[in-house]
């Protein structure tokens, strides 16, 4: 039986493109499945393609174009392929990162032994100013491991096949300039009362990147963050999301002061950014949108 990895590799990412690939190469392969990836690319950039050949000598791997660069739509690429073939396990990954050669094998071990459909892991990222680490710690989602979760992010996540035969779900195309569309897709997954949960050990390492080592970028992704939200609270709520946006917007507020009055460091980056997501719910009532997506 086959195991299906998708990625995009996208343009702005044709950087890290190597350290993937050999990362990739080195990851520890079970015996009893075969490992395929599958990458996703836009035809403008062909160029991609040699590198895959030059640094992918262990593993197979399949590459599909895609008329769009786009996260939602690239992944429904994947699904439209995959949905075809026989296979027991797939998964996301990201292109700009680093897979811990563990990552397979924990993700098969920790699928098995938890009895769920779906796992999502943790995405650490490589920094040069150390005080930048309190600022990721507080962005991403703090999670114990075999926690049960409402939704996934397509960075670092592992499903089963029966997900996709029992249900005929795509991600949100509507979704690929404001990001949001892994949780609305994973989301809807829980609703089928499928089991989600967390593995803190299949990881991985995000390469380090000097435009977000910057104050105003992380603000900046929860001013996005908040916007983002109401569009996914809308697909959920319907006719019910306007109150349930304002009711998580006096949370956010109440989250901010509350962290406010806590004299860390930790805690002052988590109430500016309960702050921003906060302010980013509320423009988006008022036709703002985020220039691009951060």
């Amino acid at each position: 039986m086959n195991i299906y990895i998708c990625t995009l590799v996208s343009k702005k990412n044709l950087k890290f493109l190597r350290s993937f690939l050999k990362s990739l190469d080195e990851i520890k392969l079970p015996g009893n499945l075969k490992f395929k990836m599958i990458f996703i690319i836009n035809p403008k950039i062909r160029y991609s393609k040699l590198l895959i050949k030059r640094y992918l000598n262990r593993l197979d791997y399949f590459i599909l174009e895609s008329i769009k660069d786009n996260i939602p739509y690239s992944r429904n690429v994947f699904l439209k392929f995959i949905r075809k073939k026989n296979y027991v396990y797939a998964g996301f990954l990201d292109d700009d990162c680093i897979v811990d050669n563990n990552w397979l094998v924990n993700m098969i071990n920790f699928i098995k032994q938890n009895n769920c459909d779906i796992v999502g892991g943790p995405q650490k990222h490589k920094i040069r100013d150390i005080t930048y680490q309190n600022y990721y710690d507080v962005l991403e989602p703090n999670r114990e491991h075999g926690k049960l979760v409402k939704w996934v992010a397509t960075n670092n996540c592992f499903f089963s096949k029966k997900i996709l035969m029992k249900s005929t779900f795509f991600f949100n195309t509507e979704f690929a300039k404001y990001g949001g569309s892994d949780q609305l897709f994973f989301y809807k997954f829980y609703k089928k009362k499928f089991i989600l949960k967390w593995n803190l050990t299949s990881f991985i390492i995000e390469n380090y990147n000097s435009d977000r080592e910057k104050k105003i970028w992380f603000l900046k992704r929860n001013l996005r963050y908040g916007y983002s939200g109401n569009l996914i609270d809308k697909k959920i709520y319907g006719k019910m999301s306007l109150i349930i946006i304002f009711m998580k917007i006096f949370y956010l507020l109440i989250g901010a002061l509350f962290f406010k009055t806590i004299p860390t460091s930790k805690s002052q980056i988590r109430a500016s950014f309960f702050l921003f997501r906060a302010f980013g719910r509320f423009k988006g009532l008022f036709n703002y949108r985020p220039e691009k997506y951060i």
